[in-house]
This record gives C-alpha cells, sequence and structure tokens, in this order.
C-alpha cells in the first residue's frame, strides 16, 4: 500500500517521505520511496507498537503510533488502500 509518513524522533526531529508498506507475518514494512528518509527497509515488530490513534487531517485519514521512541505518522486519501492499514494494524495489535 501507499501512504505519506512522518517520523518524529524523541528530540523533535522529523523526517517524512513518501512510502510502500504491507503487514505481514506480524510485522509492519515501510519502504521509503521519495522525500529525506534513506531507502532501507524500516520493519517493526507489531507487538512493540504502542499508543496507536486514528483521525482525519483535512480530509485525509491518519493514524499515529510510538515505536521505539519515534511517533510515526501516517496520512492517506483511502483510495485505493481504503481502510487497509487501519483494518489490518489495530486487528493485529487487538489480537
Amino acid at each position: 500500500m501507499f501512504a505519506y509518513i512522518e517520523i518524529i524522533n524523541n528530540q523533535s526531529k522529523s523526517e517524512f517521505s513518501y512510502v510502500n508498506f504491507e503487514i505481514k507475518d506480524n510485522l509492519l514494512s515501510i519502504k521509503p520511496l521519495k522525500g529525506i528518509l534513506p531507502a532501507d527497509k524500516i520493519k517493526i515488530p507489531l507487538d512493540q507498537i504502542t499508543d496507536i490513534n486514528s483521525d482525519d487531517y483535512y480530509g485525509w485519514d491518519k493514524i499515529e503510533f510510538i515505536f521505539n521512541h519515534q511517533k510515526y505518522i501516517f496520512l492517506y486519501s483511502g483510495y485505493g488502500e481504503y481502510d487497509y492499514l487501519k483494518e489490518h494494524l489495530i486487528s493485529a495489535i487487538m489480537a
């Protein structure tokens, strides 16, 4: 799936990128496409995600969570992947 992501560390430094992501085998894999994030794939074990919040941001869907002392914010229009992240991420963590 495709989304815009912003990652904010505990010193309020922000990095952002367009990304492809998938949820498989209790792992969220994030592959940056274009932006200032390094091109390396980010792998996040779902059981280490905390403080999940879902909201709207100027008509876009927004999901944010904490992993490894960093805040991850996903923004996506819902076009094509409507609610994929919300449904899969939240259901996998609640399981």
